[in-house]
């Protein structure tokens, strides 16, 4: 099981969006999925603050920035 991190912020309709995605996808195995709010994160926040929702792999700390698109999936399975 791979966790992912999705990188929020409150009242964040895109980050809405971006969580139905993830429900809504198909991945290969199952995944673990945490919501990060940055708005308590003062470091992630300045990097992050105008690019959210990104959703981040663990272990190599990829990113998928929004709008995911078709690159979802192959994100999830990778």
């Amino acid at each position: 099981m791979t966790d992912f991190y999705l990188l929020t912020k409150p009242e964040c309709p895109l980050c809405n969006e971006a969580l139905l995605a993830i429900h809504h996808s198909e991945p290969d195995e199952p995944v673990r999925l945490h919501i990060v709010d940055i708005s308590q994160q003062p470091a992630l926040l300045e990097e992050y603050a105008w690019l959210v929702p990104v959703l981040v792999r663990d272990g190599d700390d990829a990113e998928l920035r929004w709008p995911f698109g078709n690159e979802l999936e192959e994100f999830l399975n990778s």
